[in-house]
């Protein structure tokens, strides 16, 4: 019996660990399992095709949010021409209100709800042997025109009792992977699934050991935990991270490698600030979900927090050198405009490398969709189920909301604006004001769903800025000469400019030299032998890889930001390997 296990991921880049883990449990039986990993953006007709070509006697599914509608094309399209073929779906996006769903598509065989790595072999085994699956636990199937819902397990499975997921030679080179060490969650958040069950358990840390060395010998670099709370337990997250560190200390790209974790605030405290200030930088990357800062919010969802008081180690682990990814969700209940600005603007304020502006979606199986009616939630009816409307959110605000997270993470999230943001957003009451009064400029100007050059945000964020040049600045030469300043200095940090706007041209002190003599005076200072002391590389390169790859500036504004101080004077841009660093001029050096 040949057995085909299939992913759609949401990009190339990504891996799905449930069909390496099912596929290494089947292959203690089966000889002939495959897997074949796509992405939702592919060609529908090139997958079916080569789905087809495979001839598999059975073919299981890897179902999520994000893959359930391009999956069922895909069973559908491939049922007519494979009459024989068993289709076998599994997955969070079809543990839940499986009857109905097989009842809406009759295309699909069978559904494995919840853990399967068990269940499914069952199932092959029942299959080939000829006989009915009604003692399989945790599966729907069709009997004599009836659907079938087989109770679940009432035991949990042992991460430490599964196949080991990475037992095949695989490239990761420049491929996301993922690990667990830990299913379950201590909370209970009734947006989550992960509510639906109780307790965290734990995979040994030294089988987690043999994972990574395996996944750093395949080229794997970039490393994510789904742990659901990965400091569920602080021994069990501290010996995790020390393997990391570890494992990594002594390999040829240590440089490269980083781990990403999804870490709860609340359970954060002086101990892991202790760890984290002795841990190698840029090895770890977090996420935390805030969700919502709005009290009676948090204890409808049922995940009551204290920013306020968490959010004191922000600062101390962005010192560390750990990027931090916050989240919050739009579309809770009784979260309006107004306090979801609010929460907006307090966990913007401690200036994350990330904030990640999501949207509810009402899973099936959770809470909140149970009480969707009591919270007035109004929500899409198909994968990925997006909040639409609640009692106190309206539609309209949705869609202000989702063009603000569009403008975030064009300007925000890139990285890329860090000086000039710093500034402009003082112009307006609050953070929150600016994104959205600059996200329906936006819309005003026919912007969106369209591609732009990364440089040609520079000018929209500027048209912006002289259309309200009057209310918010007037005619303050130094204000503008500030904001210019910043702007440019972000320009130059993003790449090496081939060319400077008109409006991002400096003419303070280059007005008062002749245009020679101010080119002069900038060659002379790339060609400083100051520089030598200050940027290493310099030593070895000749004059034309020098010139290639820096640039020179000259700033009067005295810009600020949560790393550094920029004074004002000459700076010099070194760029090397699609990073870029600013290095003032010290003429007395």
């Amino acid at each position: 019996m040949r057995i085909l296990l299939v992913a759609l991921n949401a990009k190339y880049i990504h891996t799905n660990l449930a069909i390496r883990y099912l596929r290494e449990e089947v292959s203690k039986v089966y000889s002939e399992v495959l897997l074949r990993e796509f992405s939702i953006n592919d060609h529908l007709d090139r997958v079916a095709g080569e789905i087809f070509e495979i001839k598999a006697d059975i073919i299981g599914f890897s179902c999520y949010i994000w893959n359930l509608k391009e999956t069922l094309a895909l069973v559908r399209q491939l049922r007519p021409v494979c009459p024989e073929v068993r289709f076998v779906i599994g997955g969070p996006e079809v543990s839940f209100e499986a009857e109905e769903f097989l009842l809406d598509h009759p295309e699909v065989d069978a559904l494995v709800m919840g853990e399967g790595e068990k269940s499914f072999l069952e199932l092959l085994q029942t299959w080939q042997e000829g006989h009915d699956p009604s003692q399989v636990p945790g599966l729907a199937w069709r009997f004599d025109g009836q659907i079938i819902v087989n109770p679940p397990s009432p035991k949990a499975l042992s991460l430490n009792d599964l196949p080991f997921p990475y037992g095949e030679e695989e490239d990761f080179t420049g491929r996301l992977v993922y690990v667990e060490t830990t299913r379950g969650c201590p909370f209970n958040c009734q947006y989550c699934l992960s509510s639906t069950f109780q307790g965290v358990r734990f995979l040994d840390p030294e089988r987690f050991r043999k994972m990574l060395r395996c996944l750093f010998k395949n080229g794997a670099r970039t490393i994510k935990f789904v742990d659901r709370t990965f400091n569920a337990n602080k021994r069990h997250a501290m010996r995790i991270l020390d393997i990391v560190r570890e494992e990594s200390v002594n390999h040829p790209d240590t440089q490269e490698i980083r781990v990403h974790c999804e870490m709860a605030g609340d359970l954060l405290d002086g101990e892991w600030m202790e760890y984290f200030r002795n841990y190698p930088r840029g090895l770890i990357q977090l996420e935390i979900g805030v969700q919502s800062t709005h009290r009676p919010t948090l204890e409808i969802v049922s995940r009551p927090q204290n920013f306020e008081k968490w959010s004191q180690y922000i600062s101390e682990m962005k010192a560390f050198g750990i990027p931090l990814h916050l989240d919050l969700i739009a579309g809770l209940p009784e979260e309006d405009w107004q306090t979801f600005g609010k929460s907006f603007n307090e966990v913007y304020t401690v200036a994350p490398d990330m904030l990640q502006l999501g949207f509810l979606k009402v899973l099936r199986g959770s809470g909140l969709r149970l009480q969707s009616m009591r919270y007035g939630l109004v929500f899409a009816p198909d994968p990925p189920y997006t909040i639409l409307a609640t009692k106190v959110l309206s539609y309209s605000e949705l869609l202000q909301l989702q063009r603000i997270e569009d403008v975030l993470d064009r300007y925000y999230n890139s990285g890329k604006f860090k000086h000039a943001l710093g500034i402009i957003t003082t112009l307006f009451s609050t953070p929150f004001d600016f994104y959205h009064e600059f996200a329906e400029f936006w819309q005003q100007k026919g912007w969106f769903g369209r591609q732009w050059q990364g440089k040609a945000l520079f000018d929209k964020l500027w048209e912006f800025l002289r259309e309200l040049s009057e209310e918010k600045l007037g005619t303050d030469p130094f204000s503008w000469s500030r904001i210019r300043d910043a702007l440019r200095f972000d320009y130059y940090l993003w790449e090496r400019p081939n060319y400077i706007p008109d409006y991002l041209q400096y003419h303070g002190l280059k007005g008062t030299m002749d245009s020679e003599v101010w080119k002069t005076t900038s060659e002379e200072i790339r060609k400083s032998s100051y520089w030598e002391s200050v940027i290493p590389e310099r030593i070895g390169m000749d004059r034309r890889q020098w010139f290639r790859n820096t640039a020179v500036a000259y700033f009067t504004a005295e810009l600020d930001n949560d790393e550094e101080s920029k004074k004002q004077g000459w700076y010099l841009f070194h760029y090397q390997q699609g990073k870029v660093k600013a290095y003032r001029y010290d003429e007395e050096g």
